[in-house]
């Protein structure tokens, strides 16, 4: 949803990212890869925090061998970067007080404009800052600066985030990792079991 941010939720090794790199494709091609409509040709930035550049096409490139989807088909409505390369933290601690780190939201929203990003992603979510997942504050703090980004940029944020361990128990918003302050600030929470 544009202007807002979104969240994915599910436990870890479940295929979050290789789903959300699907989804990227699906928006950039227009294609209903997953029988689910999507806006046709979407400019998507995926910004994976865990995973190199190497394993990060590889995941791309079996998406689109499996699909069909070609260089043509993504005509450069794809923009990856690998948290290894680039690292990202918008927030960290300081003598016990949050600190959004302005110049990177706003270098941030700069890119965005410049690149005309309808989506971004960020995967996951807990690589993205250096804040306590249990302060409510500040995840709430950090979530909102993403959100005045979206506003900002026009554009839709998801955030991937994992759970805490439910072991085997259905997966919902609530199984989120840390405070609730996450799920509160998001207009939309999908869950993955």
């Amino acid at each position: 949803m544009r202007k807002f941010v979104s969240t994915v939720v599910a436990p870890g090794g479940l295929g979050k990212s290789s789903l959300i790199a699907a989804e990227a494709l699906a928006m950039v091609t227009g294609k209903r890869l997953f029988d689910v409509w999507t806006w046709p040709r979407c400019r998507v930035w995926l910004w994976n925090l865990e995973d190199d550049e190497v394993s990060m096409a590889r995941t791309i490139q079996a998406a689109c061998k499996v699909h069909g989807i070609s260089e043509e088909d993504i005509g450069g409505r794809l923009y990856v970067n690998s948290g290894r390369d680039t690292p990202l933290c918008t927030a960290k601690v300081k003598s016990g007080e949050i600190t959004l780190l302005e110049p990177v939201y706003d270098e941030i929203l700069a890119q965005l404009k410049v690149r005309n990003i309808d989506v971004l992603i960020v995967d996951p979510f807990v690589s993205s800052h250096a804040v306590t997942e249990n302060d409510n504050m500040a995840i709430d703090a950090v979530v909102k600066a993403w959100a005045r980004v979206a506003d900002a940029a026009n554009c839709a944020i998801l955030l991937v985030h994992h759970t805490r361990k439910e072991n085997g128990a259905k997966i919902t918003a609530d199984s989120a990792r840390g405070g609730g302050a996450l799920i509160g600030a998001v207009r939309d929470c999908r869950t993955l079991n």
